[in-house]
């Protein structure tokens, strides 16, 4: 009979770092059921399509049914979690799920979501990306307070390097070190995928940067915006700058009067967010890659690609001091990290190791009971 293995997942940016693991699993014979907390629509996502699940998948809320805030995240958490368990088991034999393997990843408030419902159920959390810590309780947040709840109650940690796995040495339960985040595979995969968003074809050939700024403890300082624009205005005068419009980067740039010049200019190509495949081949066919998104770090570390990290503190160390530059609070690095990026070019390792073969093994010798 083959084995079960259940994946809560409740973000696009988890799916995008598991999705390596459940095609892995799938090709060794075992049954891939995906719960879906609802934070993220991800059954609509072009990677469900490409996973091509064998098993179920089960949706426990609805992504439009969160209200956009801090309270309206809390009172979607509260009300998911506290109904949770009867969808689960009206889905799957309550006595089945029992020691099976959930796995959860990364550090959002579904991973802490699916956490909890995973041990109320008697099953064997296992969490992949553990152990990556800022060391500073409300920053980010709630990541970290997500990442240490979540290491709590999982049984199984899958660390990506020694770093984070010296990190777990107080844990219960089995640490084992992947060397790499499953981020690996994924960009790996993103290689072999043809692209779906046209305006992504005709950027390709052209001599450009990326700009990415999503993060709400960059966006609600409202000068620290405008002069960072600044400086990215310059910089589109010597090459064109593809910038990613999150939602909440366009709501802030039309609140400040900035998004009509920059749609004006023609050094900027204005994108929303893409599909993922397709961003990967963006990042990887840039001159330099400038943001704030933690994912990107170790993404553009595996790629070699020069890029400037604009946070004050990362749990992550990928590329830090090698091909990725730290805002270090001081707008200026900005300008001297677009004056030297090709002293920060590296060769990829994409391709080259396979951290969810290794979390794909551990899975499959995990006895139920």
């Amino acid at each position: 009979m083959a084995k079960n293995i259940y994946f809560f997942i409740g973000t696009e940016a988890e799916l995008i770092k598991v999705f390596p693991v459940i095609i892995e699993c799938q090709k060794k014979g075992a049954v891939c059921n995906i719960i879906a907390s609802g934070q993220n629509d991800i059954a609509n996502s072009r990677i469900m399509k490409f996973i091509n699940l064998n098993g179920k998948f089960v949706e426990l809320s609805k992504e439009e049914s969160i209200t956009k805030s801090a309270a309206g995240l809390l009172k979607w958490f509260a009300a998911t979690r506290r109904n949770a368990a009867g969808m689960i088991t009206s889905n799957f034999n309550e006595d089945d799920l029992k020691g099976e393997a959930l796995i959860v990843h990364g550090d959002t408030v579904s991973t802490m979501m699916g956490a909890m419902i995973g041990r109320k159920l008697g099953m064997c959390v296992c969490h992949i990306e553990a152990g990556l810590r800022s060391h500073n309780l409300l920053n980010p947040f709630p990541e970290e307070i997500d990442r240490l709840v979540t290491s709590r109650l999982a049984y199984v940690h899958f660390a990506p390097g020694s770093e984070p796995a010296g990190n777990l040495k107080r844990v219960k339960g089995k640490v084992v070190n992947t060397e790499y985040n499953t981020i690996l595979d994924s960009l790996m995969y993103s290689q072999k995928i043809e692209i779906a968003t046209e305006a992504v074809k005709d950027i390709l050939d052209e001599d450009y940067f990326v700009f990415v700024m999503h993060r709400q403890e960059n966006l609600m300082k409202n000068e620290f915006v405008g002069q960072v624009i600044a400086q990215i205005e310059k910089f589109a005068q010597k090459r064109k700058c593809v910038l990613i419009l999150h939602k909440i980067t366009e709501n802030k740039l039309k609140e400040l009067n900035i998004l009509s010049r920059l749609e004006a200019s023609g050094n900027f190509i204005l994108l929303p967010r893409i599909d993922y495949f397709d961003f990967m081949k963006l990042l990887y066919n840039s001159q330099y890659v400038i943001t704030d998104g933690g994912s990107n770090q170790e993404e553009l570390h595996y790629m070699g690609k020069p890029c400037l990290i604009m946070r004050k503190t990362t749990e992550r160390q990928e590329g830090i001091g090698s091909n990725a530059v730290m805002y270090s609070g001081n707008i200026e690095c900005m300008s001297a990290f677009e004056e030297n990026y090709i002293k920060y070019k590296r060769e990829s390792i994409v391709n080259k190791f396979s951290p969810s073969k290794i979390i794909c093994d551990v899975i499959l010798s995990i006895k139920a009971g």
